[in-house]
């Protein structure tokens, strides 16, 4: 069974997600990914969120449902591909994971090292984004207030890493220089999916609040914001920080919501519906 078979930790798991992930690759290689440079981009960041989430992130991804959450971001990884670079969604989605790890390290360990560190990752990622950096940096701030037990300490703590790093990044690379991102112009009919998955994790979300402990409290709430935030940021502004955080968010709370369903043979049907519509869309069997 599918989601039998992934949901389980064990010495294999690795090796299953490994091979996920070279499929999902193919599908994307099928259709021409793009030039060699996104290419390398693309397997660099996919090998960086792998190490990551089998080291530094462990205690987020690697407990209960965490190979369940690679199956399901990457079905959604591959359904942003429709339309976007993967490259683009990597990036995004890796430097919110970070932060959003660092807060909670932060409230655990009491560790002034993971603000600087966040302050820092913000001021340079925020480079990249470039028109979009103050929807990153509202985000981050979102994380810290939720899940890192924002204090006055904390905020002037974040804000010295941030502009010490900023600082002079902006004074020797210039604004033009950098590189603007575009708004992101995928079709209405391609909100469909999302919308239609949004709908789990309401119940998820209820569900993980209710009857959990407070980190997973926390990570409910951020899980559910990037959700509801992030997709509205995409569908009426056009942002492509905004879909990505979205997709994050869903990749969560599906995973969740999937490894607490009661009857294992629909949550499979559901899986394998929401792929079939993904490969569909991928190779436009369906005219939008």
């Amino acid at each position: 069974m599918l989601l039998s078979y992934f949901r389980k930790i064990d010495a294999y798991s690795g090796i299953r997600v490994f091979a996920a992930a070279v499929v999902a690759f193919a599908v994307l290689w099928s259709t021409g990914i793009g030039s060699w440079q996104e290419v390398v981009l693309s397997f660099g960041l996919g090998a960086l969120w792998l190490w990551l989430s089998w080291t530094l992130l462990r205690d987020r991804w690697v407990i209960k449902a965490s190979a369940l959450r690679f199956m399901t971001f990457l079905v959604l990884a591959l359904y942003w591909s429709v339309e976007y670079e993967i490259s683009t969604l990597l990036f995004y989605v890796l430097v919110v994971e970070l932060n959003w790890h660092l807060a909670e390290h932060h409230k655990r360990k009491g560790a002034v090292l993971s603000v600087l560190h966040s302050g820092t990752l913000t001021a340079l990622a925020s480079l990249w984004l470039s028109q979009e950096a103050l929807y990153y940096m509202g985000t981050v701030l979102m994380i810290w207030l939720v899940s890192g037990g924002l204090k006055v300490k904390t905020i002037l703590q974040w804000l010295l890493a941030w502009f010490m790093v900023m600082a002079p990044l902006t004074y020797f690379v210039a604004s033009e220089e950098r590189a603007h991102v575009a708004q992101a112009e995928a079709p209405l009919s391609w909100w469909a999916l999302l919308m239609g998955l949004s709908i789990i994790p309401i119940f998820e979300w209820v569900q993980s609040y209710l009857k959990t402990n407070q980190t997973n409290k926390s990570r409910a709430i951020v899980a559910g914001i990037f959700v509801a935030g992030g997709g509205s940021l995409g569908w009426w502004l056009g942002s492509y920080f905004g879909t990505a955080i979205c997709i994050l968010g869903l990749s969560y709370h599906l995973a969740n919501g999937l490894r607490y369903f009661k009857r294992d043979r629909l949550s499979e049907a559901l899986f394998l519906l929401v792929l079939t519509f993904v490969l569909i869309s991928y190779y436009d069997v369906i005219p939008w």
